[in-house]
């Protein structure tokens, strides 16, 4: 990331509980506890395509992480996601600062349902709609 940027007040780090894959993009920034919390990520050249927009892999897997972190705060047990339905709106570009919020719709015995949504200046430029499954994590020995 690039060390001019100014995070926007009131946002700190944030890190992944996993430390895998999500550790690797970003990095995000949140404001406010859950259930109220905002996730913000400045679109640098790294997370961009050809067009010097978002990649739409990119903003997929800002959604499941978004996502992830409202269905694990929901019931604070392992989660998995099983399905994900995303809608690009509008562009993305570099040097701006994407906004996401997620809500829990729906929350079942096994099932999470999570709406996201992406701004850009309070304008909609993704949303997505997924379902996280509850697991029993079981440890085995690696071969």
């Amino acid at each position: 990331m690039n060390n001019n940027i100014q995070i926007p007040k009131g946002y700190k780090p944030y890190k992944t509980i996993e430390g895998k894959f999500a550790a690797h993009i970003g990095p995000y920034y949140i404001k406010y506890k859950y259930p109220r919390t905002v996730f913000i990520v400045f679109i640098d050249n790294k997370l961009s395509n050809l067009n010097n927009v978002a990649h739409g892999g990119f903003l997929m897997s800002y959604a499941d992480s978004v996502g992830g972190f409202y269905a694990y705060n929901k019931i604070k047990k392992p989660i998995v996601t099983v399905n994900l339905n995303c809608n690009f709106i509008k562009p993305a570009p570099i040097n701006s600062w994407l906004l996401a919020k997620g809500k829990v719709k729906m929350c079942g015995k096994s099932l999470i349902f999570i709406e996201i949504e992406m701004f850009i200046k309070k304008k909609l430029v993704f949303s997505a709609n997924g379902v996280w499954k509850i697991i029993n994590i079981v440890k085995t020995k690696a071969i």
